[in-house]
Parts: structure tokens; C-alpha cells; sequence
């Protein structure tokens, strides 16, 4: 993989997946974050065709610390996604921490260890991601603290500016974090601060955010911080949207490519 392989999240486009994967590759993109609904029998083909790779398939919910009633079918659903991991031909999952108030905390360590283990058997891996909303492991201090202890070198984390600056953080949660225990780089912004209480939160998350260097967040510096500790992974954008996502799938991708540039040229 070269260094720092530009992405887009197909949340982003409207239309059907072919559409948009060929109008994340016009713009520009060499890789695309790819939802489980938009895996299509045709999709190993377009993508080879198109030269197009993916960076994850998402997403994997709820996984750690699921109650008894549910946790084999968490490890059911999690082999389910890894076989469709392997049809495309990517080696990633998204999995973010819990945000379920029933889940069983103490449990949450050996759930990920069992998750790394099982994905290293296919040679994946998984990126967690610590949501503003989450019930645990919320802010990206927390959830590193929790992959330093665990030590499992096929779980990485996801630096998303949205959960990062909705709760009040900035680029300074990346201090100590090693480069490459950082599996990718989610670039956003945002027009104000967000409610805080949890379902207003992953509201105003799920339909307002921006592209980068339209709102609040000071994205050039984390920029600065990711560029000076070398980070080589994949950078990109995931932005949910509705005004965008209501334009055809080729402009609102020529938008986030040229957003992209702007701060990762």
C-alpha cells in the first residue's frame, strides 16, 4: 500500500453502488469505505476494472460486551463479514466500541481479543473506532488506552474529527499515539458544536456533518500532528450529509475530492 492512499465513505453518495463507485474513482479517489448493502455479485469486477481498492467494509455494530442472548450471533455476524471482506478483496472491518447501555463492560477486553484472533486467522483486521455516543470507550484517549492494554497487533484505531471535536477534544488526542496503531484518518467538519445528549448528538452526526475547512474544526492541525508523526495509512472523508447526498453521486464526489486536497494535497 503506498503512503497515506486517499479514501472516500460512500455514505456521502447517492444512487446505486456501481454509480458510486465509479463516481468516487472519477474524482479521484483510490479507495472507498464500502457499506455491507452495497457489496454487489459485480463488485470484485468494478473494482478491478475501475483500479478501485476498498479500506474497510462497515459496519460491524455493537460487537464488544453484547449481552449473552446476543453474543454468538455477534461472532456469527462478524464471520459473515470478513467472507464479504474476502469476496472484494479487502482485509479490513470496521467494528466501533459499544453504544449499547446493556453491554457487559467487563467483558469488552476478551470480546476484542476473540475478535483479533478470529480476524487473524483470515489475515484481517479490524479498525475501532471510539464514537462520541458510545457507552464505552467514547473519546480516542479511552479506546487507546484499551488497545495498548489489550496488545492485539491487528486492531487499530480510527481518528474521525467529528467524535473527536463534538465532545470538546482537538488534536492534541493524538499525543503518544504511534502512527501506525492508527489504521485510518476520517476528515470532516462541522458548522457548530453538537447537542450533547446522546440521540441528538448521533443525529445532527448522522445528517449534518461538513466537508473538511467548511465549519469549526481546526483540521490543519491535525494535519500537522498526523504529517509530523509520519502517519502512512489511508486519509479520506466521511461526511454525512443531506444536502450533498441529494446531488448526483459525480458532483458531490468532485466536492469531497477537492475538500480532500485541500489539506492533504
Amino acid at each position: 500500500m503506498r503512503s497515506n492512499p486517499k479514501f472516500l465513505n460512500l455514505v456521502l453518495l447517492n444512487g446505486e453502488p456501481e454509480q458510486k463507485l465509479r463516481a468516487a474513482r472519477a474524482a479521484g479517489f483510490e479507495q472507498v469505505e464500502i457499506w455491507r448493502d452495497d457489496v454487489e455479485a459485480s463488485t470484485p469486477q468494478l473494482a478491478q476494472e475501475l483500479n478501485l481498492g476498498f479500506t474497510n467494509v462497515q459496519v460491524l455494530r455493537d460487537f464488544t460486551g453484547s449481552p449473552d442472548r446476543e453474543r454468538l450471533q455477534k461472532r456469527e455476524e462478524l464471520r459473515q463479514f470478513i467472507q464479504i471482506a474476502q469476496s472484494i478483496g479487502c482485509n479490513t472491518i470496521q467494528a466501533p466500541a459499544t453504544t449499547r447501555e446493556d453491554c457487559v463492560a467487563e467483558r469488552i477486553d476478551e470480546d476484542l481479543r476473540w475478535m483479533a484472533s478470529e480476524a487473524a486467522r483470515y489475515n484481517m483486521r479490524i479498525m475501532y473506532e471510539p464514537m462520541a455516543w458510545c457507552s464505552v470507550d467514547n473519546t480516542l484517549p479511552l479506546a487507546w488506552e484499551r488497545l495498548q492494554r489489550l496488545d492485539q497487533p491487528n486492531i487499530g484505531l480510527v481518528v474521525d474529527l467529528f467524535h473527536i471535536c463534538a465532545l470538546g477534544g482537538d488534536a492534541s488526542q493524538l499525543d503518544g499515539i504511534p502512527a501506525d496503531r492508527i489504521y485510518e484518518v476520517q476528515l470532516c467538519d462541522m458548522a457548530e458544536m453538537p447537542p450533547q445528549k446522546r440521540g441528538a448528538l448521533s443525529d445532527f452526526a448522522r445528517h449534518q456533518r461538513l466537508l473538511p475547512g467548511d465549519g469549526i474544526i481546526e483540521v490543519d492541525r491535525f494535519v500537522d500532528k498526523l504529517k509530523s508523526a509520519s502517519y502512512r495509512g489511508p486519509v479520506g472523508i466521511e461526511v454525512f450529509n443531506d444536502g450533498l447526498k441529494a446531488q448526483p453521486p459525480e458532483v458531490a464526489a468532485q466536492q469531497a475530492w477537492r475538500a480532500l486536497n485541500r489539506y492533504w494535497p
